[in-house]
């Protein structure tokens, strides 16, 4: 009997010794197989252990840091690979992306739009609308109040307003595969570009109107925004946001006095105006660091998951014009720089955490 002929509950005896590395290998080897293993919840288990991905050349990359060594280096373990729909041995350059419950929708840099599942290999390409400007917000979220989770994309623009505020928003569903205009929307904002995070399948972005900064949230169940409050804000020249597990993240930078706060919140269920119940989760002072003089500036950033003891930045430096990741004590005055000597072109690096999923696309 050849291994191709085994009974299924054989195969998945086999298969689950096998170390994780191994099963995509396996997934080549025939059709039967590739649905055996990106099916089966106990594989998917095996391989939930969350990656570290980065955009950076157009590509998403697998990226491994060790900074448990004198001279911390960072590793990049090859692309995940989106192929184009019309030409299967071609590539897809990526100019953004945006992810959610495993899913990730991504920009291209020839101005099409995706949804990606890595793990399952499964794209969902969505047709623009005629209007379709790049420089439209768009973000991937969904329901809350369904048995199934339904899946949906939002797109904001501000319609060439003067003051560049929000002026037009339209939602695409994944069940009915067709755009709609939110009728009732008056942000009267601006919306911060590339600040998007999901959680709990709504989107943060940073926004701003007037002089004044503030979280804006949208709600993929009521379809609704909401204006949320930023941890306090003293002098600080850059904000970023980013999520761990429940927990959404604020990083504020300070260039004048040299500090980088980082803030955390898992009160995010509230749909009011009120205050988030924000705290501390660590402070910086890079006037104690040596490299201080060339004073990083955050673009994205991650709590590294399992490495409690540093947290994982894509950062670019006014000093050097180079990209780096830079790797933060979160209990000491632990600091190291990675300079990414290998970047070909002006794309800022995102980075962030993916975990594997059955979601289809």
């Amino acid at each position: 009997m050849m291994m191709s002929d085994l009974p299924a509950d054989l195969l998945e005896t086999i298969f689950n010794r096998l170390p994780t590395t191994s099963l995509k290998g396996l997934r080549s080897t025939c059709k039967r197989w590739n649905g055996l293993i990106k099916r089966n919840p106990r594989f998917l288990e095996t391989a939930k252990k969350p990656l570290v991905l980065i955009l950076k050349d157009f590509r998403v990359w697998r990226m491994s840091v060790n900074h448990d060594v004198a001279a911390p280096s960072k590793e990049f373990d090859g692309t995940l690979s989106l192929k184009d729909p019309h030409f299967k041995s071609q590539q897809v350059d990526i100019a953004g992306v945006f992810r959610c419950d495993g899913l990730l929708l991504c920009t291209t840099k020839d101005n099409r739009l995706v949804v990606w599942n890595p793990y399952l290999e499964e794209t969902r390409w969505i047709q623009h609308k005629t209007d379709h400007k790049r420089d439209s917000k768009l973000a991937l979220g969904y329901e809350n109040n369904k048995p199934s989770r339904s899946y949906k994309i939002l797109r904001c623009w501000d319609g060439y307003e003067p003051n560049h505020h929000v002026d037009v928003v339209e939602i695409y569903e994944f069940c009915s595969d067709s755009w709609r205009v939110l009728d009732t929307v008056d942000l009267d904002c601006f919306i911060e570009p590339n600040t998007g995070v999901s959680l709990k399948g709504n989107t943060y972005w940073l926004a701003s109107a007037e002089v004044t900064n503030f979280l804006l949230s949208f709600d993929f169940t009521t379809e609704r925004f909401n204006r949320l409050c930023l941890p306090p804000i003293q002098n600080f020249g850059k904000i970023v946001l980013s999520v761990r597990e429940e927990q959404l993240l604020v990083l504020l930078q300070s260039y004048h006095a040299l500090e980088m706060e980082i803030w955390m919140t898992d009160d995010i269920d509230i749909d009011t105006e009120a205050a988030l119940l924000w705290s501390i989760f660590i402070k910086v002072d890079f006037k104690n660091l040596s490299t201080y003089y060339c004073f990083p500036v955050c673009w994205s950033f991650l709590i590294h998951e399992g490495k409690e003891k540093a947290l994982c930045c894509t950062i670019g430096s006014y000093e050097t014009s180079r990209n780096m990741v830079n790797i933060i004590g979160l209990h000491d005055s632990y600091y190291a720089e990675i300079f990414d000597e290998d970047s070909t072109n002006w794309q800022r690096p995102i980075i962030f955490s993916y975990v594997p999923s059955l979601v289809q696309s």
